[in-house]
Formats: structure tokens, C-alpha cells, sequence
């Protein structure tokens, strides 16, 4: 117990979830209002981010584009209007891609994009040519992030790509705001930034091989898996 009385949090726990009870993801579905300010944080967040990803990769080579925890659809948006020929799936929670539509019916893209509901701890939708998850797998450990990624790897054809967009931590005395970020992450979600081997190691388990990791004038590098043979469960 503390001073105040409270029991010490336990190995591994996140800060919200000793304060609140619950993890940061049910605190949010449970009080819309911080979810409004939460989802309004990520869409500001993507605005520069998406147009650093697409300066630094082509995704104009795939035919459809599907953003997994893709929230009200910006990257997702930016990415179809860069590339007239693509069509694109949204999929995200039910409470958190509500008001998706308007932003792709604004942008004239209502009939290039699908809007799916759903878990990434369940299932994802399937035919994709290429899964992007951005900023997704920093908020999760290792075990419930294999986990996503071995929903995607089913849902996947051996001649998808899957796009991992995230900070990837530098070397030690380098790089200072990815740290930052891993710190606050810990404390968030107990979940943390990675380094380049720590992805490698991570898709690896999760079903993919790590082909490319290319930077973005961003904080946010592309990280490139290929998907390895499935093995039997």
C-alpha cells in the first residue's frame, strides 16, 4: 500500500489501468467524450504524417489498400486521393470510424472505400494487396501485438504487403523523441516504441519477413513485411 492506501501497481500495468481500473482503450469506449478528443488527436496527428509516407513510398502499385485501425480515415483518404486508380477498406471499431464516412463522402471517395466494423484481435477483412497499420503496434506488448499481426497474416494472400508505419527507436544518446514516446507509451498502454531488430523480431513472430524499412521526413519510418508460409496451428 501507499501513502494514500492505494495497492502499488502491478509488474507490467499500465498507469491507467491502476488508476481507472480498465485499459485505455474500454476507459475511452466508456466516456465518448474523450474518445472525440482522442480520435480529433490521432486525425490532426495523420495530416502530416500521411503526406510524409506517401512522399517517401508508392503505394499507387496496389490495387486495394486496407488501413487496419485506420480511425476516421485520413491516411487512408490521403492515400486514394494520391492514387486515383486504388480502392481502399477502412476498418476500425464501431464507435471510432461513426463519423468515417463524411470524411471519405467530402473528399468524393465514398465509392473507391468500404467502411468495415470489427476487432484486429478477430478477424480483418481479406483480398487486400496491401495491410497498413499506422502507429497501431506501439500500442500494444509483444504478445497482443503477434496477435494482430497473425489475424492479418490469415487474412492475407502470400502476395500481399503488409505496411507497418511507426517510430523505430535510434541508437542509444540519439534520436530523443522516439524515447520520449516509448516512455509514454509504458505508461499509457504498458506497451513501448521499437527498435529496427525489435520490428524484425516482432514481424517475424507475427508471420512476416521484414524486406524494407525506409525513413519519412516524419517522425515515422515505413516498415515493409512480406508474408512468411503459414505454419500449421
Amino acid at each position: 500500500m501507499d501513502i494514500l492506501g492505494q495497492s502499488a501497481p502491478q509488474l507490467g500495468e499500465s498507469a491507467v489501468r491502476f488508476t481507472h481500473g480498465i485499459d485505455a482503450w474500454t476507459y475511452r469506449k466508456q466516456h465518448p467524450e474523450e474518445q472525440a478528443v482522442f480520435d480529433s488527436a490521432m486525425t490532426g496527428n495523420s495530416r502530416s504524417e500521411a503526406q510524409a509516407a506517401l512522399d517517401a513510398y508508392d503505394f499507387s502499385r496496389f490495387g486495394c489498400v486496407v488501413d487496419i485501425g485506420g480511425g476516421q480515415g485520413l491516411l487512408l483518404k490521403e492515400i486514394l486521393l494520391a492514387c486515383p486508380a486504388t480502392r481502399g477498406i477502412l476498418f476500425d471499431q464501431p464507435q471510432v470510424i461513426a463519423s468515417a464516412d463524411q470524411v471519405l463522402a467530402s473528399a468524393g471517395l465514398a465509392q473507391r472505400c468500404q467502411i468495415i466494423a470489427g476487432s484486429f484481435f478477430e478477424s480483418v477483412p481479406e483480398d487486400g494487396d496491401v495491410y497498413v497499420m499506422k502507429a497501431i503496434l506501439h500500442d500494444w506488448d509483444d504478445r497482443a501485438s503477434i496477435d494482430i499481426l497473425r489475424t492479418c497474416r490469415r487474412a492475407m494472400s502470400r502476395t500481399a504487403t503488409l505496411i507497418v508505419i511507426e517510430r523505430v527507436i535510434g541508437p542509444p544518446n540519439e534520436s530523443p523523441e522516439g524515447k520520449f514516446s516509448d516512455l509514454n507509451m509504458m505508461i499509457q498502454y504498458a506497451a513501448l516504441e521499437r527498435t529496427r531488430q525489435e520490428f524484425q523480431n516482432l514481424l517475424k513472430s507475427g508471420g512476416f519477413e521484414v524486406t524494407e524499412v525506409v525513413p519519412t521526413r516524419s517522425s515515422l519510418s515505413i516498415i515493409v513485411g512480406q508474408p512468411m508460409s503459414l505454419k500449421p496451428s
